[in-house]
């Protein structure tokens, strides 16, 4: 008997070799057929992100990084459409309430089982005046967040909001976990020195009142040390290390939800774009953007690289101190904005990849403008502006930039182009948290900086640069108040129909233009470049955002 037995299986051994070839043997040290390769990508930026907390800043920077870190409620295609995110679906139930259907069985980067809690923390967090959000005028209309159960909430606001579902895309909207949340103003109110304890803390938010403003401003240079530390989201790769001013890596999320082919993730500070372009040439990097002008014929000619462009949501512009002489005085403004030759500027620093403006808000975003002419140079109108100005012998001011190159370039042909108005202007130039900060206190006569639409909706960029109550650190860097601008926010974000809207923006755009206290220049083209001998698929959407969901490794 023990003889048949052994002869059965050495029977089934030889049967199941007959049904096997080659092809479907997965040889140890190699990957099986089937399977996709995954590997590393380093990217590589001209700057540093300012902080890793999605309430902390709104640079480019750090929603480049941030977005792989986590998830919003609403994702968007490369393409800019939307597609479900943390939101499995999602949908209007009356003028003022939202319904949201959240995905089940995903995980924090901690272990955390992610519910309607964790979104509640979040959208509560970045409108708390503890953390002093730049982006919490995207969720100020919000009433309330009413958690159904662990997988379904409805979100409340106060007014009709058209674009709710765009600026819940935004990474503001970034979902952390409660856990990190909590912890984050435990040492908050600790660092402060405060006795008052979590759960009294968020009863007196809730409360609102003097005792809560009191507490607020004595907790809020702590909020964010834990969470820029400690960030705790649900994408595909987790915080690892950082190294400011250097690095920050990320590396794989085994319990991510979704799949991805990228083992670790790194973004590394490369200030020099000749720098930049070797390591990319050599595989030093993988990506890099966006990419210097300068650089794009050696990109189009080289064997390795490949340059990635798309149609822009941002816009480069002049930015003016409105309380400040000479720019309090709207004809000067008006003989700084005809002076400026954004022809010389698209083609002399841009390569011809750039649209001319007619107004804040590019042709890709909605609520544009398309009764406007382009922006043209027109010295004759500057100097009649000027002379009707205070100030018609002209003047000294200073310009502030950042480290972006092309905005230092754009610094000195403005320079140039306004001696001719006797306007002299010295460049002074800051690395970007210096900048920002400097910015938000109004210590400064112009600037500039560009600002990206990546809602997709004009409502973003105009409430961020324009409404009154956003000034300073909001993002009103003009230190601008008009009565009527913020009326006709209001009123074009709590419109029910697209046409009501767009009526709305266009009455917007003219007052803007006629009072100026932001110069449209340029809408750059989004650029991206990449070594195609280590990656293929990398894309690049309207808002500047890497896209690797396609990505594969060669």
């Amino acid at each position: 008997m023990q003889n048949f037995k052994w002869f059965l299986v050495i029977l089934v051994v030889i049967l199941l070799g007959a049904c096997t070839n080659d092809s479907e043997v997965d040889v140890e040290g190699e990957e099986s057929s089937t399977s996709e390769k995954t590997g590393d990508v380093v990217v590589g930026f001209d700057q540093d992100l300012s902080t890793i907390d999605p309430h902390g800043t709104n640079d480019v920077i750090g929603i480049q990084v941030r977005r792989h870190l986590f998830q919003t409620l609403v994702a968007r295609n490369p393409d800019m459409s939307h597609k479900a995110g943390l939101a499995s679906e999602w949908s209007q139930v009356d003028e003022t309430t939202w319904n949201f259907k959240l995905v089940e069985d995903v995980t924090f980067h901690n272990g955390s089982a992610f519910t309607a809690e964790d979104v509640k923390a979040s959208l509560e967090r970045v409108v708390d005046p503890s953390v002093g959000a730049p982006t919490q005028f995207l969720f100020e209309m919000i009433e309330e967040i009413g958690i159904v159960n662990d997988h379904e909430l409805n979100i409340i606001t106060r007014y009709p909001f058209a674009p709710l579902p765009d600026n819940l895309a935004h990474t503001a909207g970034s979902i952390m976990s409660k856990e990190s949340i909590d912890a984050d103003y435990e040492q908050a109110l600790e660092q402060a020195g405060s006795d008052v304890n979590l759960d009294e803390y968020y009863e007196l938010r809730d409360e609102g009142g003097d005792d809560f403003t009191a507490l607020s401003d004595e907790i809020s240079a702590f909020t964010s040390e834990h969470i820029s530390a400690n960030p705790d989201g649900t994408n595909y790769v987790k915080f690892k290390a950082r190294a400011p001013g250097q690095n920050i890596e990320l590396e794989r999320f085994d319990d991510f939800a979704g799949d991805s082919l990228i083992d670790n993730l790194t973004f590394v500070i490369i200030p020099e774009s000749g720098s930049m372009m070797a390591e990319l040439e050599s595989g030093g990097i993988n990506i890099t953007t966006p990419v210097d002008m300068a650089m794009f014929d050696r990109i189009n000619n080289s064997a390795n690289t490949e340059l990635v462009e798309s149609d822009s949501l941002r816009t480069n512009y002049l930015g003016f101190n409105t309380e400040s002489e000479p720019f309090n005085d709207v004809k000067v403004r008006q003989a700084i904005s005809s002076a400026i030759d954004r022809e010389a500027i698209k083609s002399g620093i841009y390569d011809g990849k750039a649209e001319i403006p007619n107004s804040l808000v590019s042709k890709s975003a909605f609520g544009n403008s398309e009764a406007l002419p382009e922006l043209s140079q027109d010295m004759d109108l500057a100097k009649q502006a000027l002379s009707e100005s205070a100030y018609p012998e002209g003047f000294n001011a200073t310009i502030w930039v950042n480290d972006s190159q092309d905005l230092v370039d754009t610094a000195v042909y403005i320079q140039e182009q306004l001696r001719e108005l006797n306007i002299n202007i010295e460049v002074e130039q800051y690395e970007m948290a210096t900048f920002l900060e400097r910015l938000g206190n109004g210590q400064h006569d112009m600037f500039l900086l560009s600002f990206t639409a990546s809602t997709g909706d004009a409502d973003y960029l105009l409430s961020s640069l324009t409404l009154g109550s956003n000034e300073g650190f909001g993002g009103n860097r003009a230190f601008y108040k008009n009565d009527e601008v913020d009326a006709g926010l209001e009123a074009a974000r709590s419109a029910t129909d697209d046409e009501t809207r767009v009526t709305e923006y266009e009455n917007l755009h003219s007052i803007l233009m006629e009072e100026l206290p932001y110069v449209p220049l340029v809408h750059p083209n989004m650029t991206l470049a990449y070594n195609t001998d280590q990656l293929e698929g990398v894309e690049l959407d309207a808002a500047g955002y890497i896209r690797l969901e396609n990505a594969t490794f060669k």
